[in-house]
């Protein structure tokens, strides 16, 4: 029996409301910012939601003129504008040059357009104190998806393709909906959209996909679309509980600071392989905040680094991020981060705060003595000024410099004290050694030495703090 209008209607309906309460995708009375093209999809999307029963929702219409198609693309823009009149609904309208913002970022045209559409949804987002901003993408958008990841190959991150929601907040309440059930749904509510003559342009990989190969493959199953979409629907749940996993063992293995993140070097080891590859991607974008230009190589070599690597050894990735590969860490920070400079040489005549030119400072002050030295953090030191008293001198380590160590009798080689520490050599060169006379205090962050101590029956003393080592990966 034939399906009528008003039952397709209802029934697409209920499969909206199914997924908005399956997914939690939003509630009733919840701000949403709903990406409208014109084409047919995002307008059945703006009515389905403006018209779901009991389901009550604050509706803006957003629209991004992508200035490709010249009078087309702003016939588009009129056309949301006129849309979102006839709904009475807010249309916030904007219009970016993506091909220039293509060659400035060096992106094809379809990265730079989605790169600026969900820029300016985010930003609405913010704006308007939405909780989501809903897209019109639907099953079949979802099997094209999936086949052009095949194509150009990814794992199972990438084969688990869209997700109903996402960390962004992009809500995508369509995808058990096909693209023939929307147009018999606008068919059947008598509305209007555009057709975007860009969609048949056969040098888009994306429409070959559409009009070239999926008929191709439904000749050897009709309902290859609902295969793949429900394929990739099934490596999306997997997709979460990988991710559960890798985020309870990245809480475990894994430090940071200011720009900087590492992972535990031996646990990190016996982790099973394809979970230290998770890592990795992790720890990157937990620092950039995204995995662009990063390639499965860029992984593989990590994992050799890890295995294979020397320590001190280093390796150059894509967003100016370098690993390298400590005695107990595996580190994962910006090259300048890596390198920081010497401290400048100064001379400390008082109290006050000295700034060290590298990101460290030492602040100078007279303070009581602690409760207790049991705890003292390595950052902090305190001084007898009746043995040694100002000036102090502040400079970088030199060869063969010694020290007299707190606990220890005779000196020590300061070079072999940071061996037996694990620190890099070529890291060394920014630690602050404090002398008076030329005799060491305190190598700044690192240790004390037996020199100028405070006794029990002082009341107090100068201390010094080093602040700025959160900064460096070098205190790990």
């Amino acid at each position: 029996m034939a399906v009528t209008p008003l039952s397709m209607s209802a029934r697409i309906h209920h499969k909206l409301l199914d997924a908005i309460q399956q997914f939690s995708l939003c509630q009733p009375g919840d701000c949403l910012i709903v990406g409208v093209s014109g084409g047919a999809d995002s307008v059945a999307l703006l009515d389905l939601l403006a018209t779901l029963p009991g389901f009550p929702l604050i509706l803006i219409v957003a629209h991004l003129n992508h200035c490709l198609r010249g009078d087309e693309s702003d016939g588009d823009q009129r056309f949301v504008q006129q849309l979102a009149a006839q709904y009475q609904l807010p249309c916030e309208l904007r219009q970016v040059d993506v091909r220039q913002l293509a060659r400035q970022q060096c992106l094809s045209l379809e990265e730079a357009g989605r790169t600026a559409r969900y820029a300016f949804f985010d930003e609405l987002k913010t704006r308007h104190h939405a909780s989501a901003i809903a897209v019109a993408h639907h099953s079949d958008d979802q099997a094209e998806t999936l086949l052009l990841r095949m194509l150009r190959g990814a794992g199972t991150t990438g084969l688990a393709a869209m997700a109903p929601r996402n960390p962004a907040d992009i809500i995508r309440p369509l995808l058990g909906i096909s693209r023939q059930e929307l147009r018999t749904y606008l068919t059947g509510r008598q509305l209007t959209f555009r057709e975007d003559s860009s969609n048949t342009d056969q040098t888009y990989q994306r429409n070959r996909i559409r009009h070239e190969l999926l008929p191709l493959l439904q000749t050897y199953n009709p309902a290859i679309t609902e295969r793949l979409s429900a394929t990739a629907r099934l490596l999306g749940e997997d997709e979460t509980l990988l991710l559960h996993c890798t985020e309870t063992a990245y809480r475990q293995l894994a430090r940071s600071g200011t720009g900087w993140s590492a992972l535990s070097r031996t646990e990190l080891e016996q982790q099973p392989r394809p979970l230290r590859l998770r890592l990795y991607r992790m720890a990157i974008e937990s620092l950039l905040g995204h995995q662009q230009r990063l390639e499965l190589r860029h992984y593989q070599l990590l994992d050799r680094l890890l295995l294979q690597g020397n320590t001190g050894t280093s390796l150059n990735l894509p967003g100016k991020l370098v690993t390298m590969l400590t005695a107990d860490q595996l580190l994962f920070a910006p090259k300048e981060l890596l390198q920081p400079a010497p401290p400048c040489g100064c001379s400390i005549t008082g109290t006050g705060s000295y700034e060290l030119g590298n990101g460290l400072a030492l602040l100078v002050e007279v303070a009581s003595l602690p409760a207790s030295w049991e705890n003292l953090s390595a950052a902090t030191c305190y001084v007898d000024p009746a043995q040694a008293p100002f000036p102090w001198q502040v400079r970088p380590i030199a060869p063969g410099d010694r020290m007299e160590l707190l606990g220890s009798t005779g000196s020590r080689s300061i070079q072999d004290l940071l061996t037996d520490l694990k620190l890099p050599r070529h890291l060394r060169p920014c630690l602050p050694l404090v002398c008076h006379n030329d005799c060491p205090l305190w190598l700044a962050g690192i240790r004390r030495s037996r020199h100028a101590l405070v006794t029990s029956n002082q009341l107090q003393a100068i201390r010094i703090t080093l602040s700025g080592q959160e900064q460096l990966p070098l205190f790990l």
